[in-house]
This record gives structure tokens, C-alpha cells and sequence, in this order.
């Protein structure tokens, strides 16, 4: 009985010890983001203080007790292994005279890395950069040999200026150029782009007539905005009007500049990688079905991989996309290979497997 009592007491201890830890990764996964984002221009500048004239970044290290935990747990939970080799930095810097925040990731491991830049989806602080996207859209990359940086853009979690949705916001996604050339790990000769959803429509957008990038990845692309306010007519009525400049006075050509579909010819031919959920309910399929045929048309080099029956963020499909993504990255950006697919369009099911 003795006995009984102390294995039971044992137990009893262990689990209240497993539960302490997991408790303490939980609340750090969720309120990192305090570490992460500042909510006013007040907030940034008084993290990153003033910038000097010749300045065009400053960064600030994630090393907290959050941090900490995190990265220390992956011992435990194999999802924050990757944190050990990759250090986040939160970010702001200047874009035509504003200051504007960010993300950047670097390799640990000393060494000159190839860039992505991440554009992020969402309008204003909805979808701004957090912890979640750097797990998802960032991290991967980055544990492979990456710099990886994004933009919050303007007039978002503590930047100046005002969001435009793929107007002159798209120039905070330039100027991060500069800021990769002030970055003793990147090697600002091999640069790609990655856009899921709304950055999708900025990765575009970066892309029109500029022969900067080695390769471009769009994730559920917004390609087409007369669909997009077509099926969620509330994305016209708060969004659209609100943010784009004289939104309603020239309705139609501003629907136009953001929708590449109207405008394919005048993207730079690069090795281009689009991915796509049939059941996107955010972005609908048909935008990359167009894009797609109009690519065809041009004799553009890309590939399209489609996931059936997936969503906007390919939940379903989340360590295949990452995989997909990376070779891309690898082949066209890392090793700047010709392009060369035997397969422009792919659908990966229940039966597909990736090799």
C-alpha cells in the first residue's frame, strides 16, 4: 500500500511537472508577440530609438524569457527545434523617409546566406507580422540557409505613413533591399520573393518590369480583386475603399493596377511558383486559374501546383508546401539553375505523394 502511494505521488508530481512546462511554452507561443510587434510610431521609436541621417535599419534581437522557453522546448516539442539554428530579429527601417517595422530571420551559423523577402497577407494590423507567421512562413527557409525578411508595411504595427494595399506601400517591400545590403549575411545577389494572399498581390507588384529577383513563390496569390470583391463584397466595402487612395473615383483602374491578370506581360520572366487550395474560401481558385492561363499564353516559366480540397493557408498540405517551396528556392534562387520543368501544373491529392 506503501508503495501504491508513493508511485501514485510520483505520477502525480510528474504530470504536474509536464503541465508546468507545457503550460509555460503555451503562454510563451501566445504572448511572444509583445516581444515581437509595437501598436504605435511612439511604441517603435522608443524601442529602436532615433535613426542618424546615414541609417537605414535598426534591429533589436528576440532573446527574451518567452524566446527562451521556446527555443528551449524544442528538446521537447520537435515544432520549435528549428528556433536553435535561426535568430529573430524584430526590425525597423527606413522606407521613402518612413519608419516602418519588420521581421528578419538570419542563419546562426556564421556564413554569407541567399535573401527571401516575405510579403504577408491581411490589410492593416490584420495579418500583421507574429510569432504564428514566422513559424510558418519564415522559420523553414531560414533553418535551411536563408535570410529571410518581411515588411509590416506602412501605417501597420508601428510604422508611419498610411496602407494602400499594392500602392505606394509596395515600395516598403523595394526598401528592403537596401536594408538586406546593410546585412553582413545576405548575399544581395541572390534574392527571391515570397507572397502568400494580399502579398501575393505585393510579390506581383515587386515584380512588374523589375529585374532584381532570381525567382518568385506565391501561396493563394490575390491575382484578380473584380473576383475578390465579387465573392466577399465586405473586402470592397472595408477594405478597398478605405485604404486605396480615391478608391471610388477610379474604382475600375484601381482594381486593375492590383490585378495582374490584367497586366502579365509586364512581370519579369523568372522561374515563377504559384500554389493554390481548390477550397480557398479567402482567395478563390479561379484567380490562379486565370493568371495560369494567361502565363501559358506568354510562355511564361512557372509552375502551378494545386492541393485539392485545401484552404488558403494549405493546412492540409503544410509540410509538402514547404517542401515544394524549398526545392523551388534551392533550384532557381540558391543555385540559380535555368529554368526547367517538365510539369508546369501539378495536382497534389490524398494520392499524391512529393518527391
Amino acid at each position: 500500500m506503501k508503495l501504491f502511494k508513493q508511485i501514485a505521488k510520483f505520477i502525480g508530481v510528474l504530470f504536474l511537472f509536464i503541465g508546468l512546462i507545457t503550460g509555460t511554452v503555451i503562454y510563451s507561443y501566445i504572448y511572444i508577440d509583445k516581444e515581437i510587434q509595437t501598436n504605435t510610431i511612439t511604441e517603435t521609436k522608443a524601442k529602436f530609438g532615433s535613426f542618424k541621417d546615414s541609417e537605414i535599419i535598426k534591429k533589436e534581437k528576440l532573446n527574451g524569457f518567452k524566446y527562451w522557453v521556446l527555443e528551449s522546448s524544442g528538446i521537447i516539442f520537435p515544432k520549435f527545434k528549428l528556433l536553435q539554428n535561426v535568430d529573430i530579429y524584430s526590425i525597423a527601417y527606413k522606407s521613402d523617409g518612413l519608419i516602418i517595422t519588420g521581421i528578419m530571420l538570419t542563419p546562426k551559423k556564421e556564413g554569407i546566406y541567399p535573401c527571401i523577402i516575405y510579403n504577408r497577407g491581411g490589410n492593416r494590423d490584420a495579418g500583421r507580422l507574429n510569432f504564428r507567421q514566422i513559424d510558418k512562413y519564415m522559420l523553414p527557409y531560414a533553418n535551411q540557409g536563408y535570410v529571410v525578411i518581411a515588411s509590416n508595411y506602412r501605417g501597420n504595427s508601428g510604422s508611419e505613413g498610411k496602407e494602400e494595399f499594392g500602392g505606394a506601400d509596395v515600395n516598403d517591400v523595394m526598401n528592403l533591399i537596401p536594408v538586406l545590403s546593410k546585412t553582413s549575411m545576405a548575399d544581395i545577389s541572390k534574392i527571391g520573393i515570397f507572397g502568400h494572399s494580399r502579398g501575393g498581390l505585393m510579390t506581383y507588384k515587386a515584380i512588374k518590369n523589375k529585374n532584381i529577383f532570381k525567382t518568385a513563390v506565391v501561396m493563394a496569390g490575390s491575382a484578380n480583386e473584380f473576383i475578390s470583391i465579387r465573392d466577399r463584397p465586405e473586402m470592397e466595402q472595408f477594405v478597398y475603399s478605405e485604404v486605396i487612395p480615391n478608391y471610388y473615383e477610379n474604382r475600375d483602374e484601381n482594381l486593375k493596377d492590383r490585378s495582374v491578370v490584367y497586366w502579365p506581360e509586364k512581370l519579369n520572366k523568372m522561374p515563377l511558383l504559384l500554389l493554390h487550395g481548390t477550397k480557398d474560401k479567402n482567395v478563390n481558385y479561379e484567380e490562379a486559374k486565370q493568371l495560369v492561363t494567361k502565363l501559358d499564353s506568354l510562355e511564361f516559366p512557372y509552375k502551378f501546383v494545386s492541393f485539392e480540397g485545401d484552404d488558403h493557408v494549405l493546412n492540409n498540405n503544410r509540410k509538402e508546401s514547404v517542401k515544394i517551396i524549398l526545392d523551388w528556392f534551392n533550384k532557381y534562387l540558391r543555385n540559380v539553375e535555368p529554368y526547367n520543368e517538365t510539369q508546369k501544373q501539378i495536382i497534389i491529392n490524398d494520392k499524391t505523394v512529393y518527391k
